[in-house]
C-alpha cells in the first residue's frame, strides 16, 4: 500500500487560517512582539488544528526556498548575532539561508549576486557592507526582493532595517553633559555608510544641544577600522598615545571592538581607566561585560534587528509591489565600569 505524503504545513497556512499576517504568527511563535490575547489565542488555535510545529526538521528545496544575507565580517559578534537571529527566523519560514562574509571584496560580492540569483535565489539581506557596493545591491534589487540591515540607500527607497543611532548618540552625550562631562572625543571608522555617518550627526547634535565644543583634534575617523576593529584600533591609537597628545575626559567609540583596542592601548601606555579616561562602546556583543573595567556601551538590539531584516524580506517577498518601508529599532545605554556615571 502507498504510504500517503502529507502537505507540511506552514506559518502562511497558520497565517491564513487565522486571519492574520504571516509576522504576526512569527511573533506570535519567537514572542518577539506585544500581540493581543485575542490575537494570540486565534494564532495557537490555527496552529493546533492545523497541526504546525515550529522548527521542524523537513527538508528545504534550497533551489526554491534560499535568501542569502551578505556580511562584511563573520567574525564581528554583532554581525553574527544578528544573523543567527535571521536563521532563527527564516528556519521557522522554511527557508535556507546562506551568509556571505565579504570582507568588502566588492567583484566576488557581484559574482556571488549573480550566481545566486541565477539559482534562482528568493531574496538578499544586505547587513552593514560599504558604500561601495551601493550599484551591486540597486541592479539586485531590479531583479529579486531586497533588504538592507544595519544601514539604509539615501538616494533609492529599498526597504531597510536599523537602529536609532542620531537619537541614541544624542541621549548618550546629554546624558554624559549631566554627569558633569565637558571633554568628549569620538572614534570612528569613516562615515561613508549611514549608519556610521548618522552616529557622527547625533554626537555632533548632542554637543551642540549641550553646550559643548567639539574639539577636532579628539574627533577620530579612520577608514582601516573597517575590518579587525579592535586590532586595527588598538594600533591606530597606540601610536597617538605615543605622540603625547592631549586626551579628552572621555572617548566615545562607535563599535565595542573598537573601544577595547582603544581601552587596551590606553592601559598598555599606563592610563586608567575610567580614572583618568572614560571609555564607551557600541553594540554590547558579550564581551563588554566581561573587559577590565566592564565597557560602558550603546546596546543594539541584534536579535531584533535580525528578526525584522527577515520578516520585511518576507513582506516583499510576498508584496512585491508594495511601498517601502523604513523600520527602526531602538538601542538602549548600558552603564558599567569604564565610564563614571
Amino acid at each position: 500500500m502507498e504510504k500517503i505524503r502529507r502537505k507540511k504545513v506552514t506559518m502562511e497556512d497558520v497565517a491564513k487560517n487565522a486571519g492574520v499576517s504571516v509576522t504576526t504568527v512569527s511573533h506570535v511563535v519567537n514572542q518577539t512582539a506585544s500581540i493581543s490575547e485575542e490575537t494570540v489565542l486565534r494564532v495557537r488555535e490555527a496552529m493546533a488544528s492545523l497541526g504546525y510545529v515550529p522548527r521542524t526538521s523537513a527538508a528545504l528545496n534550497c533551489g526554491q526556498r534560499l535568501i542569502a544575507v551578505f556580511i562584511p565580517d563573520i567574525s564581528n559578534e554583532f554581525y553574527a548575532q544578528s544573523v543567527q537571529a535571521i536563521f532563527d527566523e527564516a528556519w521557522q519560514h522554511d527557508y535556507a539561508v546562506m551568509v556571505c562574509s565579504m570582507r568588502h571584496h566588492h567583484q566576488a560580492e557581484t559574482r556571488y549576486i549573480r550566481s545566486l540569483i541565477q539559482s534562482s535565489v528568493r531574496g538578499f539581506i544586505f547587513f552593514g557592507g560599504s558604500a561601495d557596493d551601493e550599484k551591486q545591491i540597486l541592479d539586485a534589487a531590479k531583479r529579486v526582493p531586497v533588504v538592507l540591515g544595519d544601514r539604509r540607500l539615501r538616494s533609492s527607497a529599498v526597504d531597510s532595517v536599523g537602529t536609532d543611532n542620531f537619537e541614541v548618540m544624542r541621549r548618550m552625550i546629554a546624558r554624559l553633559a549631566r554627569a558633569g562631562y565637558t571633554k568628549i572625543g569620538y572614534v570612528s571608522e569613516d562615515l561613508i555608510m549611514s549608519n556610521t555617518y548618522d552616529r557622527y550627526l547625533g554626537y555632533k547634535q548632542g554637543m551642540e544641544e549641550n553646550g559643548l565644543p567639539i574639539d577636532e583634534q579628539w574627533v577620530f575617523r579612520r577608514p582601516e577600522l573597517r575590518l579587525n576593529k579592535a586590532e586595527s584600533a588598538y594600533s591606530f591609537f597606540y601610536a597617538v598615545l605615543e605622540r603625547g597628545e592631549k586626551l579628552p575626559q572621555i572617548l566615545l567609540c562607535t563599535s565595542d571592538l573598537i573601544a577595547v583596542g582603544v581601552m587596551s592601548a590606553l592601559k598598555a601606555r599606563g592610563y586608567r581607566v575610567p580614572l583618568d579616561i572614560g571609555v564607551i562602546g557600541f553594540d554590547n556583543i558579550s564581551i563588554a561585560a566581561f573587559t577590565e573595567p566592564p565597557l560602558t556601551t550603546i546596546a543594539q538590539d541584534m536579535k531584533q534587528l535580525g528578526c525584522s531584516c527577515f520578516n520585511a524580506l518576507l513582506d516583499r517577498m510576498n508584496e512585491p509591489g508594495r511601498t517601502s518601508q523604513e523600520i527602526v529599532v531602538r538601542a538602549k545605554i548600558v552603564v558599567r565600569g569604564s565610564v563614571r556615571l
